[in-house]
């Protein structure tokens, strides 16, 4: 079942972050900075300050009462390549065990579906060079790359592909 996130899943979604971000971007094991940033941006807090943002929108993948992925969209980002202001799709977090079996997929579609429903015809995102089954995925559903942009984490840069996709069906 998808829906939109409530208050209630902050928790599981603040959970669920933790686990997919240090499963995709920890290779290497874990260190303090790795540490600090996961336990200061995927806290309960800030994911309630985002669901009850009205610049954010997350909608939830639930099986059987569990959490098992989630999309999050920026309604206005302002794109660093493009420096349009659209709808950034944020993150799209599949628990490892659910991935490849259409959950991602269809988490996207309901997101593109929302905001071509709100009047946005164009949505960005941002995938880790590394992130090889990510950047196949979106290739997939027809996202193109439109450059290239940097995490910066403890004055490291990750490079980051920069792709984009119209919103219509």
């Amino acid at each position: 079942m998808i829906r939109i996130a409530e208050i209630k899943d902050s928790s599981d979604i603040a959970a669920l972050s933790i686990q997919v971000w240090l499963d995709t971007y920890a290779k290497k094991g874990i260190r303090k900075s790795i540490s600090q940033y996961v336990l200061n941006e995927f806290t309960e807090k800030n994911i309630q300050s985002k669901l009850t943002s009205k610049n954010d929108v997350y909608f939830v993948a639930i099986e059987k009462g569990h959490l098992i992925g989630y999309v999050s969209l920026k309604l206005s980002a302002k794109c660093p390549i493009t420096a349009n202001t659209i709808p950034e799709l944020d993150k799209l977090y599949i628990q490892e065990n659910f991935t490849a079996n259409g959950v991602g997929s269809v988490l996207l579609q309901q997101a593109l579906s929302f905001c071509n429903s709100i009047g946005h015809e164009q949505v960005w995102l941002t995938v880790f060079h590394e992130n090889t089954r990510a950047l196949k995925f979106y290739e997939k559903h027809g996202f193109q790359e439109v450059g290239v942009t940097y995490f910066e984490l403890d004055n490291e840069k990750h490079k980051n592909h920069v792709l984009c996709k119209s919103t219509a069906a």
